[in-house]
């Protein structure tokens, strides 16, 4: 059972960027699926329903060609790959918190680069985070790993979210998922806490 009064929801990186809407990017398979999915979520009456937002310059570090040559640009801050998906109710965002703006700084999990997230959450009175959105294993994960280490319950929504593997920086869905489940996070579907929340 989830209590709307303390659960939160946390929609990672639902931007085009990440999607076929933008082939040159970084999309990750099944990435524009999810907007209905993620819409079913913020209909629910959760207490607060944050986003984050990759928002990166042109020449951060990840990017290819630059320090770390990993992944091609995508999310560039004020272009339509940094934009929330199209038909993604982002009127329900309590508030967006932006990560990857700093060139020198990989900021997969919004935590690392707003390390007072938790901290925030727990004064507004929230014990569990529902997590979603894109990618599961990455971004997703990392946001829920540290919000689980923080001592929140933290439910990972895997219809509402999309994943990839990228080998070249050892990233992969199943090792992911090995790694929450071992945390406490709980895998699962939309209807799993739309039941929760009513109590049924």
């Amino acid at each position: 059972m989830l209590t709307p009064a303390t659960t939160a929801l946390l929609v990672v990186d639902a931007q085009q960027g990440f999607t076929d809407l933008c082939p040159a990017e970084l999309p990750v398979p099944g990435g524009s699926a999810i907007v209905p999915h993620v819409n079913a979520l913020l209909a629910l009456p959760f207490a607060r329903v944050d986003a984050t937002q990759d928002w990166h310059p042109p020449d951060h570090r990840s990017f290819l060609g630059q320090a770390d040559n990993i992944y091609p640009p995508h999310c560039v801050m004020n272009t339509p790959g940094a934009e929330f998906l199209p038909g993604l109710h982002a009127d329900r965002f309590s508030a967006i918190w932006r990560k990857g703006y700093d060139r020198d700084f990989e900021a997969y999990a919004v935590t690392a680069q707003h390390p007072g997230l938790g901290a925030f959450l727990s004064a507004s009175g929230i014990k569990v985070v529902v997590v979603c959105g894109i990618a599961t294993n990455i971004c997703c994960f990392f946001a829920a790993r540290d919000l689980r280490r923080a001592g929140f319950d933290v439910w990972l929504v895997e219809d509402a979210s999309a994943g990839i593997d990228v080998p070249a920086a050892g990233l992969f869905q199943s090792k992911a998922k090995e790694e929450g489940l071992a945390l406490g996070i709980r895998y699962c579907t939309v209807a799993d806490v739309t039941s929760a929340m009513s109590g049924n």
